[in-house]
């Protein structure tokens, strides 16, 4: 079965490559995407670029109540009223209580190697959720992995995050061996012993799988196939602007001395959160958006959950041109970049290399330059002007993962207050 979903594909734009970093590389953001000081984390995998000729993108989001009514559920229930979602049962007979919706098992529209995957969740207090995932590769069907969690959850001390086929990078899903199906696996759970107070529930789903169509004819008419909105040009007068992204500091005094090298994440979030009128400090979001798994604060699917449970639609999605970005960006939707780049790979920025870093695509210039909030220069981050071919090589060429936050059409019950002001860096 298929989920009748939203569905997004790209495909890389730019021939010319630079070498990327290992795929076992991703770990060093366990450092908390700091951008000083060399990749060093060790690899015992193959090379592998992360931008390859040819590479696809699809996203899709199970966002509605068909969508999750083709799922199987177990103490839990799809509410098709706005925002439709999936929410945790009244069954008291375990504690903690937990409830799951299982997936359909999803043939994809051609084999895919990375998957990523985020979700927009109300977790109240004393609640959580998990996301698993599983593929299946030449007939056989890998065991569920762990992606992903929010909220207060259990977490297994033998919780499956490799096998021999594949393995999970911290938030991405790497497989050594093409996949033709994923399936999606979502645990809500509940410490609050009373049933009848307020319980978990997820209203968006998003997964974004990559994968290599060397086929011409074939590429073109998954393409032609897409409703991608970025596929459709924009012409300069609608992407040369400078969207009035406020500006924050990752090294800002108000922030603790002990995080202010690792917050590149929440920082970005912040400004972005703060774009759309939600004003908290960057530490009240660095302390949600943290990691306890991982010890990190740059878990890419944590973040867009922290501006899911403040009202927004956030998904996580790869960006491989130029024109996707121009599409956003005319829609008045800033993106939050992950980027990354050895020492000499690329000119031009305010550091000379990063072993993993955010920060905040807010414009363009007539000539195509990027206007960007770099949060790792509190000095001279604001407004920096980037040339859009150096910061292709250190976006586009590692991967191309952005954050995107949209106010939604219909406004979902926050687990707090949208708007409430505070004082932030």
């Amino acid at each position: 079965m298929r989920c009748r979903a939203f569905m997004l594909i790209v495909t890389a734009a730019f021939l010319s490559r630079v070498p990327s970093l290992r795929a076992q590389d991703a770990p060093a953001r366990l450092a908390g995407a700091s951008v000083e000081g060399p990749m060093t984390a060790p690899s015992t995998r193959p090379s592998r670029d992360e931008n390859p000729p040819d590479i696809v993108d699809k996203l899709v989001q199970v966002d509605n109540a068909d969508a999750w009514s083709e799922g199987t559920l177990a103490n839990a229930n799809v509410h098709a009223d706005e925002p439709a979602r999936i929410e945790l049962g009244f069954r008291e007979s375990d504690f903690p209580r937990s409830g799951t919706w299982t997936g359909p098992q999803v043939e994809t529209e051609f084999q895919f190697t990375d998957f990523i995957a985020s979700f927009n969740a109300t977790t109240p207090p004393d609640s959580g959720v998990t996301l698993d995932v599983r593929v299946e590769q030449d007939g056989v069907w890998s065991p569920w992995v762990y992606l992903q969690s929010w909220g207060k959850t259990l977490t297994p001390p033998d919780r499956t995050t490799h096998w021999d086929n594949g393995h999970v990078s911290i938030d991405t899903l790497m497989l050594d061996k093409p996949a033709t199906q994923y399936q999606c696996r979502i645990r809500l759970i509940s410490f609050d012993t009373d049933a009848k107070s307020p319980r978990p529930s997820v209203r968006r789903l998003s997964v974004c799988y990559s994968g290599v169509v060397a086929d011409p004819q074939r590429r073109e008419k998954i393409l032609k196939g897409s409703k991608d909105p970025t596929t459709q040009p924009v012409s300069p007068g609608e992407w040369a602007r400078d969207l009035p992204v406020p500006f924050r500091g990752q090294g800002d005094v108000k922030n603790p001395k002990s995080i202010r090298k690792l917050i590149c994440s929440p920082t970005s979030t912040s400004m972005v959160l703060q774009y759309y009128g939600i004003d908290r400090t960057t530490l009240e979001n660095a302390t949600a958006i943290y990691d306890p798994q991982y010890d990190m604060f740059g878990n890419w699917g944590r973040a867009v959950a922290r501006a899911g449970e403040l009202g927004l639609d956030a998904y996580l999605m790869r960006f491989r041109n130029w024109d996707q970005v121009h599409q956003m960006i005319a829609r008045g939707v800033p993106v939050i970049a992950s980027i990354r780049f050895r020492k000499g790979e690329v000119k031009g920025f305010l550091y000379e290399f990063t072993k993993g870093h955010l920060l905040v695509i807010r414009g363009f210039k007539p000539n195509g330059d990027v206007i960007v909030n770099d949060p790792a220069r509190k000095d001279k981050g604001n407004g920096v002007v980037y040339s859009a071919d150096e910061l292709a090589k250190a976006w586009f060429n590692h991967g191309g993962v952005g954050y995107i936050f949209e106010k939604p059409a219909t406004q979902p019950t926050p687990s707090e207050a949208l708007a409430t002001p505070g004082e932030h860096p």
